[in-house]
């Protein structure tokens, strides 16, 4: 059996297929981020995947591709939690998510992008991947992502800059009070996916002049900070973007990228079915 796993700081997906890539189970859990988690937590977060632990010993082949996992520290982490749960696994690859998004995404040279609870770009030239900015991560960056959306949204609440009429609204969906949001901010162990959650408002009131505004402005932020990193190359060659922040916000990334002449390819909301037949028909064609 070989298993799958696809991981943001959010949530994971997980896939277990037969040698053939028959699917055998899908699964979700919370996300996995080595840089944010211990081992012990995220030893207690696979073993909710109950089906997947219980056939634990009949997995031979493991692909991790995860936030947080570019660092050799961070691998090990991973490598060592999932060494201890699949004892019989002969072979455990650990990629970071931006690998991920390019094996689910394409075979040919493009500019690949991660925009969800965080975000990343890269360059696939067709065999290795290029990045010429690092992802820094929620405290330092990820412009454009869904953390990024949230804190866009919590500030114009409480400074007084939302419209009167999305406040309202605003305020009918979440706490509030900001003795209550802070404390949740500053004490939850997953303070970018915490911020992440509030950007599900964004999409849900999509026509207003103030949401479509922010949204523009913050998509534009990701732009201009990662994409334009890759001018020469995106007169060049298409881009494709991963993740639900770039997957619900199709219309407004492809009017802004068409204003710069720039080819939009795909969009894929989650990449784990696209990695698993990209996986499987590399083995087989190896056979």
């Amino acid at each position: 059996m070989i298993l799958f796993a696809d991981s943001g700081s959010t949530k994971c997906d997980w896939v277990l297929v037969d040698d053939d890539g028959q699917l055998i189970h899908k699964a979700k859990t919370d996300g996995i981020n080595p840089l944010l988690l211990s081992g012990d937590t995220i030893l207690n977060i696979i073993k909710k995947t109950d089906l997947i632990v219980q056939k634990s010993q009949l997995i031979n082949e493991v692909y991790f591709y995860g936030a947080g996992c570019g660092e050799i520290d961070a691998k090990k982490k991973i490598d060592l939690v999932l060494q201890s749960i699949f004892e019989n696994a002969k072979l455990i690859t650990i990629e970071e998510d931006i690998i991920g998004a390019v094996k689910a995404t394409t075979e040919k040279p493009s500019i690949v992008c991660i925009l969800g609870t965080g975000t990343n770009c890269c360059f696939y030239d067709g065999s290795k991947v290029i990045q010429k900015y690092p992802a820094l991560g929620y405290l330092l960056a990820d412009e454009g992502s869904g953390n990024y959306i949230g804190k866009k949204l919590i500030k114009d609440y409480f400074l007084g800059k939302m419209p009167q009429n999305i406040a309202t609204l605003f305020k009918n969906d979440y706490a509030t009070e900001l003795d209550q949001l802070l404390d949740k901010l500053y004490c939850t162990n997953h303070p970018n996916k915490y911020l992440a959650s509030y950007a599900q408002f964004i999409f849900k009131n999509r026509g207003d002049a103030y949401i479509e505004k922010l949204l523009n402005i913050s998509l534009s932020r990701f732009i201009s900070t990662y994409l334009f990193q890759y001018k020469e190359e995106l007169s060049k060659y298409p881009i494709h973007f991963v993740g639900s922040i770039a997957y619900y916000s199709q219309d407004t990334l492809k009017s802004l990228l068409d204003d710069y002449g720039y080819q939009v390819k795909s969009f894929v909301k989650k990449p784990i079915d696209h990695l698993v037949n990209r996986v499987v028909t590399q083995r087989t064609s190896l056979k």
